[in-house]
């Protein structure tokens, strides 16, 4: 594949999208399956783990018999075609990285080139950008799954008459089902005012954009609320709870989270309990011991590594997300969602911050000591933007972007240095724009170790 074809990929798919029978085919599912795929967050958990080891046993057959990379690294373990009967068999199969999948474009990572007619990259959150085939019903089943998100964060208030507004990067393949399950969409380069004035002018039920839009949304005033919306959902970026609590107040409806990957889809979604339960239909997920690479138990730490359950056309298999997280059963839960739960989301292993003694520091924790400037520090932050970054175990560099107000620097220090060793060299700098931006997602928290 050259680079004119390479370009060429996104208008194919444009053209393949403007045929309306594939609105057709989504009614069709929508038809005969859309109560059993709401509902099966509420199955039985012992049923939902027998669904999920009989799709896994049929998607490494089907990647072992047709995709290269596959065939190369399960002829290295000894795998044969329906091996997969346990869970005990699973987790024999190696662990899958981006690089692999990245060194493989384009031929060893599909059956056949046109299946890059349909395609997704990732959005270069890791500083690396990858390019994947999709299937058409992985295409069709997402985009259901997703009229179940907006059912589910909505607390069951969704409904096909509700329009969903994306501010994001580019729209969904299937934009909306004629005159039911309607979106719309704006990119998250327009203008915040001109926002407001669709807001007002659309009155969606529902919102989904990333963190840092929506707060330029609650700088204008804008009571959401007020306009017919139900629900906020953030994405793409590192939030937590208190930046949540906090826009949900200013804007005057609940923000709710979900946590995705363009490899994965949908991984959990944050409940209206603000539980955030495993969309364990959309991929499976386990937590590995990132030393020993061994599943980890129901409450210990590790990295997240998925399988993709919708997608055979770049099958993703044990993915390193690498994201350090929780895993815990299934709760007794007020939504009544019987899947596992996804605890102490963390952020990127690989951007959490080393001291020099080996001790992990976490991104969530910089990104809670950053939010309490203000509420503990007493720093006038509004409009205040910031970005760790550290190149080696002995220093730390801040780069600070400016906001409305004077901020005292050594506050800022002192409150840094209740996470990191005083022996760690702490260098704050007052910049313009940010040293490093990857794709178009604020992050934080970047680790170059």
């Amino acid at each position: 594949m050259n680079n004119d074809e390479y370009i060429k990929i996104k208008e194919h798919a444009k053209e393949i999208f403007s045929d309306d029978s594939h609105k057709s085919r989504v009614r069709e599912i929508m038809k005969n399956s859309w109560d059993n795929i709401r509902n099966f967050p509420y199955r039985d958990f012992d049923d939902i783990k027998k669904w999920q080891l009989e799709r896994i046993s049929y998607l490494v057959d089907y990647a072992y018999k047709n995709i290269p990379l596959y065939k190369k690294k399960y002829d290295a373990v000894g795998y044969k075609v329906g091996s997969i009967k346990t869970w005990d068999d699973y987790d024999k199969l190696p662990i899958l990285y981006k690089e692999e999948l990245i060194a493989g474009f384009p031929n060893e990572i599909v059956k056949e080139i046109d299946d890059f007619n349909l395609s997704t990259r990732s959005s270069g959150s890791s500083g690396k950008f990858l390019t994947l085939a999709v299937s058409l019903d992985a295409i069709y089943n997402d985009t259901i799954q997703g009229y179940r998100q907006y059912y589910l964060q909505s607390g069951n208030k969704y409904t096909k008459e509700d329009m969903v507004l994306y501010i994001y990067t580019c729209p969904w393949w299937i934009e909306n089902l004629d005159s039911e399950y309607q979106t719309s969409f704006l990119p998250t380069t327009t203008p915040v005012d001109d926002a407001v004035k669709y807001i007002k002018q659309i009155r969606p039920s529902i919102i989904s954009t990333y963190p840092t839009y929506l707060n330029k949304l609650s700088m204008t005033g804008i009571k959401l609320s007020d306009y017919g919306v139900k629900v906020v959902i953030v994405h793409s970026e590192q939030s937590n709870a208190m930046q949540r609590d906090m826009l949900s107040k200013a804007l005057g409806v609940p923000v709710l989270d979900e946590y995705s990957s363009e490899e994965l889809t949908r991984i959990a979604l944050e409940c209206p309990n603000h539980t955030y339960h495993l969309e364990e239909d959309a991929c499976y997920i386990e937590i590995i011991n990132p030393e020993t690479l061994k599943r980890c138990d129901y409450g210990k730490e590790g990295v997240v590594v998925g399988t993709n359950l919708l997608n055979t056309a770049t099958p993703i298999i044990k993915y390193w997300q690498g994201d350090l997280a929780v895993i815990d059963e299934p709760i007794d839960c007020e939504c009544h969602n019987n899947c596992r739960v996804l605890k102490e989301i963390k952020g990127r292993y690989m951007d959490s911050i080393k001291t020099p003694t080996g001790e992990i520091i976490p991104a969530s924790a910089f990104m809670d000591i950053a939010y309490n400037w203000f509420l503990v520090f007493n720093i006038p932050i509004h409009g205040l933007r910031y970005q760790f970054v550290q190149e080696n175990t002995r220093e730390l560099n801040l780069y600070l972007i400016k906001g409305l107000f004077d901020i005292d620097l050594e506050k800022i220090k002192e409150s840094v240095y209740l996470l990191i060793p005083k022996t760690m060299k702490l260098n704050i700098m007052i910049v313009n724009e940010f040293p490093i931006t990857i794709g178009n997602k604020y992050r934080p928290v970047i680790s170059k170790i």
